[in-house]
């Protein structure tokens, strides 16, 4: 793909990472404007990467587990893709675009309990990863859920008549 560097000795589940350039020119917009928080703004940058990356992961781990061989896990400023095998299934293909949203609800949902039951929101650079990586991902795996076209939702939620259908079948 266009505008993207491939992250040659990184790979997750197998999948080759790459960066597009527009992230790689946030990422030092953000280093710039907190440089008299140079904690935060590491903690900042790893938080709103790594949740694009967390959620792309999550397609990666489902797709090799349901026996597709990851291929690419490309990362940009506003949103990622995974790219895998084709599994000929397509409820494997339901369930890894349930993937995503499930990795991201493995990681926000404790952060967001921490949040709100301990003290770890007076630490300047943990609140990063607590918004991002909690708050914000809830945000955004709810927006990912939608049934539209181009979102996750518009594949998963496909899953659930066919685990009806074939639970109605197993008890007739």
């Amino acid at each position: 793909m266009k505008g993207y560097t491939s992250l040659r000795a990184v790979r997750i589940f197998g999948a080759q990472i790459h960066v597009h350039w527009s992230a790689l020119v946030v990422m030092g917009g953000l280093l710039a404007a907190s440089i008299e928080e140079p904690l935060a703004g590491a903690t900042t940058i790893c938080s709103y990467f790594g949740l694009i990356l967390l959620h792309e992961a999550g397609h990666a781990w489902v797709a090799r587990v349901l026996g597709a061989r990851p291929l690419n896990i490309y990362l940009g400023f506003v949103h990622g893709l995974c790219e895998y095998q084709s599994t000929g299934s397509q409820r494997a293909e339901c369930a890894i675009a349930w993937g995503g949203v499930l990795a991201q609800l493995l990681v926000a949902i404790p952060l967001v309990v921490l949040g709100q039951t301990t003290s770890i929101m007076n630490s300047p650079a943990l609140v990063p990863v607590v918004g991002f990586l909690g708050y914000f991902s809830l945000f955004i795996a709810g927006m990912n859920l939608i049934p539209a076209k181009g979102l996750d939702g518009g594949i998963a939620w496909r899953l659930l008549p066919m685990l009806y259908k074939g639970k109605s079948k197993s008890t007739n």
